[in-house]
């Protein structure tokens, strides 16, 4: 029932009352009348609209900006010829209004119109409300009409340098079991497994063992990386968030794109690596989310990402974190042939600085983070 609809049933009643009060029947009649009007129009909104719909979204992945358009086929089911209405689509936390022309009986009709991607992240699109309500506006009815389909909308990167190869740490580039296999350079032997090339068997070993070993070689100059991402909501505003995203998407893509070996670790334990596809990647980075956490957040991730086999360098991404962010970083310095920390938000355009080691580098946007890691990286 509307608001129109509740006003004059209660100014029916009262009338009613009235009239019965002051002995006028004209008056309880025209009050009667008011009841009576608004029993009707909950009647003709009871029966649950004929009207069904299907949707295609496409492209269902877009990067924040791009086009992307809903395609709906609204089909008539009823035996009568709908009347026009207002359609309400639903895409995540907002409404869209969408006109619904009058469809005779099996009649369907295409509507196709633009989603908003002004903003990242995952978002439900539908389901489809068609209002129906009565002609004296009295009682209005939103039925459900089609099943709910997803968008997903990728953060912006900037183009940005990879981590160069880190400092080598023994003669053979980087310590053993750490290495992309792959390469050249000689690491260690293993036990043979089904489908190993027969030219890496070391014939010599497998004879004094008693059992085939092979060579296991890696590449020492593919630079591998661990990017932090800060999910602490207390650092950011909604904005610089966004910027912090944009931070880890570009570092993060300048391994892929690449080749490179990578970790991406959230600060709330998320974890994606290069074994993952790009869209899979890119998936993860649209559905993160400030939440709260404890200040050492940052400094468990780091110790978490330095476990890993690939953890040569390791670029954590923050907003207005304090000293006791950087700090906690201080003792996990010899696990990262490099290390950086990026601050985003911090009101400095491209700044950079040697602290204890580390590269520290605040930037008010994400532009403004590229530039500096560029000059850096390439100095």
């Amino acid at each position: 029932m509307t608001p129109a609809g509740r006003s004059t049933l209660a100014a029916g009643l009262l009338i009613i009352i009235g009239g019965l009060f002051t002995g006028y029947p004209a008056l309880t009649s025209m009050g009667a009348s008011f009841v009576i009007a608004v029993a009707i129009a909950l009647i003709v909104v009871t029966r649950r609209a004929d009207i069904t719909s299907t949707r295609r979204v496409r492209p269902e992945r877009v990067v924040t900006g791009d086009e992307a358009r809903t395609e709906l086929t609204v089909t008539n089911r009823g035996r009568h010829t709908s009347g026009t209405g207002i359609m309400q689509e639903r895409i995540g936390d907002r409404q869209v209004p969408i006109e619904l022309p009058p469809l005779e009986p099996g009649e369907s009709v295409v509507i196709d119109h633009a989603l908003p991607t002004d903003r990242r992240g995952v978002f439900a699109i539908g389901p489809l409300i068609v209002n129906r309500g009565d002609p004296m506006g009295f009682a209005r009815r939103g039925d459900e009409s089609s099943e709910q389909g997803r968008l997903i909308v990728h953060p912006l990167s900037h183009a940005v340098s990879p981590f160069p190869v880190g400092l080598r740490r023994d003669m053979d580039g980087i310590p053993s079991g750490e290495g992309v296999e792959g390469g050249v350079t000689f690491s260690s032997l293993r036990e043979y497994v089904p489908g190993d090339d027969l030219r890496l068997v070391h014939w010599r070993s497998s004879a004094r063992i008693g059992e085939l070993m092979v060579r296991r070689n890696i590449d020492v100059h593919r630079p591998r990386t661990s990017v932090i991402l800060d999910v602490s909501e207390d650092v950011y505003t909604e904005e610089s968030f966004e910027d912090a995203v944009r931070a880890a998407a570009s570092i993060v893509l300048a391994a892929i794109t690449r080749r490179f070996p990578f970790t991406l670790h959230t600060t709330d334990g998320g974890v994606v690596d290069d074994r993952s596809s790009q869209l899979a990647v890119m998936d993860f980075l649209a559905s993160v989310r400030p939440k709260p956490q404890p200040g050492s957040s940052i400094g468990r991730a780091a110790l978490e990402a330095s476990r890993g086999p690939t953890g040569l360098s390791c670029a954590t991404v923050t907003g207005r974190a304090g000293a006791d962010a950087l700090e906690s970083l201080g003792p996990l310095r010899h696990r990262f042939d490099q290390l950086t920390m990026v601050r985003m938000g911090s009101g400095e355009s491209s700044r950079v600085y040697e602290v204890g080691g580390a590269v520290l580098i605040n930037a008010a946007t994400s532009l403004d983070f590229a530039e500096a890691w560029n000059r850096r990286v390439r100095s």
